[in-house]
């Protein structure tokens, strides 16, 4: 499952702000530009080695993603048509689900139903709004675009796009 990067930032601190062990590492700042710099500067250790940041997560999974075993996968296009991409993820596992399934698989796992459900998570780490576009609550203008330069850098060479709504 890739996100794009932008709307992954602010995903990202908001899970950071609320996690008190990862508040307490260096590089977390409660204050979003700090948090920014950091993160685009690869001086977090999110879930990457030190030094990559998510771009070279996805990065890293990429020569591999004509393989059998591996499916790219994009939270926008989940969000935007869940039942379609249920089905799609359904054809590349081979499990034939009927409609009637793949309708109660998309209530199941919908973001509201996860939310309330909770499936023993911290609901306050897990769960926030599960929605498309919040970089534009967040972002200012001079931070969209070095994103954009650092996400083009990133991704030159490559067939990934991003949806930025």
């Amino acid at each position: 499952m890739v996100r794009n990067p932008k709307d992954q930032a602010v995903s990202w601190f908001h899970f950071c702000q609320k996690n008190p062990f990862i508040k307490s590492m260096e590089g977390y700042s409660e204050n979003w530009d700090e948090f920014f710099d950091g993160y685009i500067s690869a001086k977090q250790a999110n879930c990457a080695k030190e030094g990559e940041w998510y771009p070279d997560h996805i990065l890293s999974w990429y020569p591999y993603r004509n393989d059998d075993n591996v499916m790219f996968m994009a939270y926008e296009d989940l969000k935007k048509n869940t039942a379609v991409e249920v089905k799609k993820l359904c054809d590349f596992l081979n499990v034939k689900r009927t409609n009637d399934e793949i309708l109660s698989i998309v209530k199941e796992t919908s973001f509201d139903h996860m939310q309330t459900e909770a499936y023993g998570l911290s609901k306050s780490y897990f769960f926030r709004k599960g929605r498309v576009g919040e970089w534009k609550r967040r972002f200012t203008v001079l931070q969209s675009e070095q994103m954009d330069k650092k996400i083009e850098e990133k991704f030159s060479g490559t067939d990934i796009k991003f949806t930025y709504v």
